[in-house]
């Protein structure tokens, strides 16, 4: 059972923390409509703004749908919560906002989710093969890590370590992290990595020879992909739009 304590709300906290809890509850919420929830597993934590050493995470138990900006909790650059009578949190999360926002002063969002699409191809030798569009612009940004259920101190120097300067770490035979310095970012990056999963499974569940998209050309695209005029990789394109979605749908994720 959750614990019962003073909700924050935007006049008990700075502007720049409430903006935080609006968009990470939005991206809790937007995360959970498209179907990319594990019940109560998973974990999305956001920086707030202002104070580099301060993060938001969810009580462990309340589910993605019914997440509220100040249902949110503040745990400070140690893992400790800053709220007054905080609840159970998910002592992964409280890693990986150690871990992540510690080591990554550009990071202001992540989301760790356990997508069965993205846990079967973490599941394979040759994992995220270049047969399709999003696998090529997330291909150069993307790495693997091992899966380890004992999150020691080992484990913790090694996830910074693989994490380095990407915005992908597939955890093989479990799930996902996803970084962006926008909660724009980290849905579209988690977005895509789920399809572009889901359609090389079904690629090669046909069991018919392979047609991969040349190296070559994988590069030439990605780095026509950074300057393109045309369209945003980062998901400045579709944010608004899924905003406008929740405010017609769930406008209480802001409360």
């Amino acid at each position: 059972m959750l614990a019962t304590r003073e909700q924050t709300t935007p006049t008990a906290c700075s502007k720049e923390e409430w903006e935080a809890r609006v968009h990470l509850a939005a991206l809790y919420r937007i995360t959970a409509k498209y179907g990319m929830t594990d019940l109560a597993n998973g974990a999305i934590g956001a920086r707030v703004a202002g104070e580099p050493d301060h993060y938001l995470t969810h009580p462990y138990g309340l589910f993605w749908e019914e997440m509220k900006a100040s249902d949110l909790v503040k745990i400070d650059k140690n893992g400790k919560p800053v709220d007054v009578g905080a609840p159970w949190l998910n002592d992964g999360a409280v890693n990986l906002c150690k871990w992540i926002f510690g080591h990554r002063p550009d990071i202001n969002f992540f989301i760790h989710g356990h997508d069965e699409e993205v846990m079967a191809v973490g599941s394979i030798e040759d994992g995220l093969l270049p047969l399709n569009q999003p696998a090529i612009y997330l291909g150069n940004i993307l790495d693997y890590i091992e899966y380890t259920f004992e999150e020691d101190e080992d484990y913790a120097r090694h996830f910074v370590q693989k994490l380095a300067d990407r915005q992908i770490l597939i955890t093989r035979n479990h799930g996902y992290y996803v970084m962006g310095d926008t909660a724009a970012a980290a849905f579209f990056r988690a977005y895509f990595l789920r399809q572009t999963c889901s359609a090389q499974i079904k690629t090669m569940s046909m069991g018919r020879k392979l047609h991969m998209i040349d190296p070559q050309r994988v590069a030439r695209y990605q780095d026509e992909m950074k300057t393109s005029p045309d369209y945003n990789y980062n998901g400045e394109t579709e944010w608004p739009g899924l905003i406008r979605m929740l405010e017609r749908t769930q406008p209480d994720y802001r409360n």
